[in-house]
């Protein structure tokens, strides 16, 4: 080859290598971060108490969007989230769906998930190059489990400093490191955080920092942050509220012991959601160091809304455990769910705003146009996997990626644009389901009948028009059942009463929900987190 040949060929293959290192380039990183078991308003940009700041930031640099619906379970959005389709066709184990990171994968992205998986399988057969987590659906923030990988290898190096979210947030940053990139591959991280997931778990200086601040009870705690969610344009002043719950207790009704261990019990819960804003601060510096944050994505949302329960409190009080302690297993129970689902009603497992709805976050400085943003149209989890592969530019990258989704790209609103839904939003969990659409939702707790709402007049579904609203009604539920038939090929709806279930009761807040009774401080273990 003569010297011009050779400059003419060295010339084309910088131009080459230019070119692909450059459509890299363009196409965003994307970190999907999802906490687990989050109340919709326990951060600070969503009306919360807790200190938050890096989520906070996220959402005055980026876009809250304040109507993200989940599916009320974790493995149900995890489902959804991952596949674009609906829950029921696509099962728990997602087996025979391609998810986002395979197509991700296939379209050029390096891929990662660190965190909780909770679905059948091992994420590194689901199209994951790396993992670093647990398979099941909870774990010992301290003293990890039997189900801990890094890729297919067990993991068993749980040392006297370990917690999980600080060790996924470590993974996380490791991830992200260009240097391990030694392909320049634009990447995608799934960051599955486990808090604030049950055991209650968290380091005791900073339960302690947060000891003595909830004794005003859960009642007050949701005043102030309805107040701080109409300053921020969340909700309307002129909103109908929700009433106070039959089956929960006023707060001036229980005994010092009783406020005293739901005091710890909240403080241990803004503890943990407090250590995961810290590893999502170091995060962001990593990026901002690394020179990817401009062009980096970051959804932020939880998989549903807040555990209401708390079954095992009277076995871990034998064992002389308080929720915090290593060991233990408390849940937030159903006055501090009632706090952290502000403004809406119900829980995790309930189809209800309170069980579906998330506070969700996106950020991405190079993409998003109109900063600290509010988008209050409804969108869901199933909508994450065709907005991600429309944004990554995947369906160009890879022919073989279809867009056969029930979920809908809704890239458009990161330009500042309209995103106009097509079709019902729906939701199935045991005997609680829903069907949404863009003035009404039809809703059903516990097996105990159809609840309708007309959501534009009352969004945070206060007022039952189910027996005036009877064409309505009907319409809804066949359009339901048809739904439930055609995903689940069952001939009828048989569904599996929550009454029944060990794990999850009745939670209705109108009168057929379980009363909670909060657990009292035994006077032997008050010492353990003294306020004085």
């Amino acid at each position: 080859m003569n010297k011009k040949s050779l400059l003419l060929f060295s010339l084309l293959h910088f131009t080459i290598l230019f070119s692909l290192q450059s459509q890299n380039t363009d196409r965003p990183n994307v970190i999907l971060i999802l906490a687990d078991d989050l109340g919709y308003s326990d951060i600070g940009c969503y009306g919360g108490e807790i200190k938050t700041p890096a989520l906070d930031q996220m959402a005055n640099g980026g876009m809250r969007l304040t109507s993200m619906y989940n599916a009320g379970m974790c493995v149900i959005s995890r489902s959804s989230m991952l596949t674009g389709k609906w829950w029921p066709k696509v099962g728990y184990c997602i087996k025979n769906e391609m998810n986002i990171a395979q197509k991700l994968k296939a379209s050029g992205y390096r891929t990662g998930l660190i965190g909780k998986w909770h679905l059948n399988g091992e994420p590194n057969d689901k199209g994951f190059d790396y993992f670093f987590g647990f398979l099941g659906g909870y774990s010992s923030y301290y003293k990890g489990g039997k189900d801990y990988r890094i890729n297919k290898k067990p993991f068993n190096n749980f040392g006297d400093d370990f917690y999980s979210t600080d060790a996924f947030t470590d993974y996380a940053i490791d991830f992200i490191n260009p240097e391990k990139n030694k392909n320049n591959k634009p990447f995608f991280l799934y960051l599955s955080y486990q808090s604030p997931h049950n055991p209650l778990q968290a380091p005791k200086e900073q339960i302690m920092a947060h000891r003595g601040k909830y004794l005003k009870g859960w009642q007050a705690i949701r005043n102030a942050r309805i107040k701080n969610q109409i300053k921020f344009g969340i909700i309307n002043k002129e909103t109908p509220l929700p009433d106070y719950p039959k089956n929960l207790p006023n707060w001036d009704t229980l005994t010092p012991e009783q406020k005293d261990l739901e005091d710890l019990r909240m403080s241990v819960y803004a503890a943990m959601v407090e250590r995961m804003d810290n590893g999502i601060d170091k995060l962001l510096h990593a990026l901002e160091a690394n020179g990817q944050i401009e062009n980096t994505l970051i959804l932020f949302m939880s998989d549903n809304g807040t555990d209401s329960f708390s079954v095992m409190d009277d076995v871990m009080l034998k064992k002389g455990l308080l929720p915090g302690d290593v060991g233990s297993n408390y849940q937030p129970g159903t006055g501090w769910a009632y706090a952290s689902v502000t403004p809406n009603r119900l829980y995790k497992i309930s189809q209800h705003n309170g069980g579906v709805k998330t506070g969700a976050i996106a950020y991405w400085p190079k993409g998003i146009k109109k900063k600290g943003a509010i988008y209050t149209e409804d969108l869901h989890m199933v909508d994450i996997m065709p907005t991600i592969l429309d944004l990554t530019n995947s369906y160009k990258k890879d022919k073989s990626i279809s867009d056969n989704y029930v979920g809908e790209s809704f890239s458009s609103i990161f330009k500042g644009q309209k995103f106009n839904r097509k079709s019902a939003l729906y939701f199935q969990f045991m005997d609680n389901r829903a069907i949404r659409t863009k003035n009404y939702s039809l809703v059903e707790v516990d097996g105990s009948g159809w609840e309708i709402y007309n959501t534009k007049k009352d969004p945070l579904e206060t007022n039952d028009l189910s027996q005036t609203l009877n064409k309505k009604t009907s319409k809804l539920d066949k359009k339901w059942l048809n739904w439930w038939k055609e995903q689940s090929n069952e001939p009828s709806y048989t569904p599996k009463s929550t009454a029944t279930s060990i794990h999850y009761t009745p939670q209705g807040d109108k009168g057929s929900g379980r009363q909670y009774v909060p657990t009292a401080m035994p006077h032997k273990l008050k010492e353990k987190y003294s306020i004085n």
